[in-house]
């Protein structure tokens, strides 16, 4: 949600906590990850993992299962099994560069009020990876500053979507946060550099939503008829990603209007443009999970290899 923005786990905060104070607002280089394991850099390259986009939708999946969560479930199943987890989440948000999830046991973040008691009691126990934290930020260190963060844990973005793709919570999972001072264009370029982990087992997770639209929010079941605007920008979005034209993703706000319907702020969307430069324009695809939880919620997601 765009008002984490300013929350106290801002990059400010954590700069802060690294011991740079006022003077790391420059942001000159990357402070050091730590200490951190080898593991990573010793692993065999393999066939380069698939790469995931997922319109996450509302918390309330995470107690109530529906037909999307259903074919999470069934997409888990049906990927290489993972040696680690990189999401990258509409919900957490940062400016001036980005944190990675650097801990060993990160928490489980419950980023949204006045859901009922249920859901703040799921724990997604996941263990972290400080090695692939820093081959995250070694990648990404010519394209933005990259810090270490253990406050911020797993989002719902995160926690909601891999609660049913891996359920057993024992894959490493990590979240990068997203610059949100930069342009969409910077982000694209920016994910290029994340293609290298791909051939590490590492799966790339890109969760918000090709359409999202909280004003317009209409009733909560299940198939809720959308807007003819939110189809339409789901449905142009969808056929420049299939045929390959990520240009038109990219410059989405391009569309005027009917962008700002779709997306009033354009953090959902983000993460998909990180989904399409790992994988780049050249990329196979498939859609799977058509259809709104909401008028203008587009559940859609994509598989790139």
């Amino acid at each position: 949600m765009a008002d984490n923005l300013y929350g106290r786990r801002t990059l400010l905060t954590a700069l802060g906590a690294l011991g740079l104070g006022a003077a790391g607002v420059a942001l000159h280089r990357p402070a050091p990850l730590g200490t951190a394991l080898d593991a990573l850099e010793a692993l065999p390259d393999a066939e380069p993992m698939p790469i995931v986009f997922v319109g996450h939708g509302t918390p309330l999946s995470a107690i109530d299962p529906n037909v999307w969560t259903a074919q999470w479930g069934v997409l888990g199943k049906s990927l290489p099994r993972p040696t680690a987890i990189l999401s990258i989440s509409a919900h957490w948000l940062t400016r001036g560069g980005s944190l990675v999830t650097a801990g060993a046991m990160p928490p489980t973040n419950y980023d949204v009020r006045g859901f009922p008691q249920e859901l703040y009691e799921f724990r997604y126990p996941a263990p972290g990876n400080p090695a692939v934290a820093r081959e995250v930020a070694d990648a990404l260190k010519d394209g933005i500053p990259v810090y270490a963060d253990t406050e911020w844990g797993f989002d719902h973005g995160t926690w909601l979507v891999l609660k049913y793709m891996y359920p057993a919570a024992d894959i490493p999972v990590l979240q990068l946060s997203i610059d949100f001072s930069r342009p969409p264009a910077f982000h694209y370029e920016l994910a290029k550099r994340l293609q290298r982990l791909r051939s590490k087992g590492i799966l790339i997770l890109g969760s918000g939503n090709v359409v999202h639209n909280l004003s317009e929010r209409g009733g909560t079941g299940v198939w809720q008829h959308p807007h003819d605007w939110a189809v339409e920008f789901d449905q142009r979005m969808t056929k420049a990603i299939m045929d390959g034209d990520h240009a038109q993703a990219i410059n989405f706000r391009s569309l005027g209007s009917l962008a700002s319907q779709a997306h009033p702020s354009y953090d959902h969307f983000l993460p998909l443009l990180y989904t399409l430069g790992t994988a780049g324009p050249g990329a196979h695809v498939r859609t799977f999970n058509e259809g709104f939880q909401w008028p203008a919620i587009s559940m859609r997601g994509f598989v790139l290899t």
